[in-house]
């Protein structure tokens, strides 16, 4: 009896097996992109999806939405959006975290890879890391049941994020490093954020590709008309009066004409998605200094913070029990489209990002950059690679350094300001070098021709 069980058993895995590897009839190959986070918010793997679809490709794009990515992925019929089912934590409200955090995991073990078996079969399984648990494991074991390349597209290393509360030497973080280089190890394909990056997972035997961070389509120098229209919508449509004008048809910024007001407040943007590794508390002590300065010269300050995340409800409470002389704060919600448009009216970027690692590169920095905002970044070893000091931005190493900074950057606001404008001439004379499309083409498709050949060799001996 036990023997017939198993005969079914091993009979039923070959037919599921051969399922799932038989291979969907169509003209085009097919990826599967996957974030285990918000898709409209994971603007790399949205550009991925975007390049991998140019390039002849049908993708099916797997992931929580939680908020719309741009209409390029809405709006292209071969970008399939297929939503992942949210973790229900109410549920579990009354057990302990560690136990939620196991359940979780196996929550998105279990929904992860059925979808991922759901789906016509791929040529190749692209997957975002971090975050590494349960997503790398669960996309590695369904690539190799289906016969399909495995690609890890790093952005950071999970384990340094997990270690930003726990600390490196906590058991759970030294497992999850072990997991995360073996994980590595398995890939047929890997590319990171940066050189550094590179450098260091070669040091664990994974051998990766650089592909840089690029602006898209999306991120230009906004016209003076563009720039009016979405200060205009910011008390409009999102209700921020500090962008409000004397009059109905000009702005706080911009006259009727849609030209600039003289003796108008800075702008300074940053993006951010309140975690750990971005410690906002230096910039609001910086812009403290500044509020309190006895330079005659300084402009007012309108700090716009973009994003949400854990930490940012703490953060707007301490601000709104403080009285501010010079500067303002809001921190708006913005749709996809609206935010490249908003950034580019910023007279200074500022990134507070530190990387966990110390090997990625903020993508906020490449975006001002691409809408030709002058930045100023907090220190951490591999910035270099993006941020070159008196060309196009500065570099800071704490709140005192930061408000320095600003002061020497805004002294003489608007007209008289020389450093900036020579940053920001810098910056929009040197933005057409590369963009995303040309990074991809340069770095992935040779990856991906390699592997399809190999592929295709696999295929063949198999019959």
């Amino acid at each position: 009896m036990f023997t017939f069980i198993l005969a079914i058993v091993v009979v039923f895995g070959i037919i599921l097996i051969s399922k799932l590897r038989r291979r969907a009839i169509s003209d085009r190959s097919c990826v599967y992109v996957v974030v285990l986070g918000d898709i409209g918010h994971s603007p790399r793997m949205c550009n991925h999806a975007i390049e991998f679809e140019k390039n002849q490709y049908s993708v099916h794009f797997i992931g929580y939405e939680e908020s719309q990515p741009s209409l390029l992925i809405q709006e292209n019929r071969n970008i399939h959006l297929a939503n992942l089912k949210s973790f229900p934590s109410l549920q579990f409200a009354h057990f302990p975290p560690t136990v939620v955090y196991v359940l979780k995991i196996f929550w998105q073990f279990g929904t992860l890879g059925l979808k991922l078996c759901q789906l016509p079969k791929p040529d190749i399984i692209c997957v975002q890391n971090p975050p590494s648990i349960p997503a790398l494991i669960t996309c590695f074991l369904v690539a190799r049941l289906r016969g399909v390349r495995f690609y890890i597209d790093w952005h950071n290393y999970g384990y340094s994020m997990l270690a930003l509360k726990h600390g490196m030497q906590h058991w759970i973080v030294q497992i999850c490093q072990r997991y995360e280089f073996f994980m590595g190890r398995l890939a047929d394909i890997n590319t990171c954020v940066s050189q550094a990056f590179s450098s260091n997972l070669k040091l664990h035997l994974i051998k990766s590709s650089v592909l840089y961070d690029r602006p898209t389509s999306q991120f230009h120098i906004p016209s003076t008309d563009e720039k009016h229209a979405i200060l205009m919508k910011m008390y409009q449509q999102y209700g921020f009066k500090q962008f409000e004008g004397r009059m109905n048809d000009c702005t706080r910024f911009t006259t009727s004409d849609k030209s600039f007001i003289k003796d108008r407040p800075a702008i300074l943007v940053s993006s951010t998605s309140w975690s750990p590794d971005e410690n906002f508390q230096v910039l609001f002590d910086a812009l403290k200094q500044y509020d309190t300065s006895d330079i005659n010269n300084l402009p007012s300050i309108v700090c716009i913070i973009t994003g949400k995340g854990p930490l940012k409800d703490e953060f707007v409470e301490k601000l709104q029990q403080q009285s501010h002389r010079r500067v303002e704060y809001c921190f708006p919600w913005l749709d996809a489209a609206d935010y490249p448009l908003l950034l580019g009216c910023a007279d200074l970027g500022i990134s507070l990002h530190q990387s966990s690692s110390g090997f990625d590169l903020p993508m906020k920095i490449v975006d001002m950059l691409a809408v030709g905002v002058p930045v100023c970044s907090i220190h951490y070893d591999c910035i270099n690679e993006l941020v070159k000091r008196d060309q196009n931005g500065l570099i800071f190493r704490d709140s005192n350094d930061l408000c320095e900074r600003i002061q020497d950057l805004l002294s003489g606001f608007p007209d008289n300001c020389s450093k900036l404008n020579s940053l920001k001439a810098n910056v929009i004379s040197g933005g057409k070098v590369s963009n995303w499309t040309k990074e991809w083409s340069t770095v992935v498709k040779p990856l991906l021709s390699v592997t399809t050949s190999q592929q295709n060799e696999n295929n063949l001996s198999s019959q």
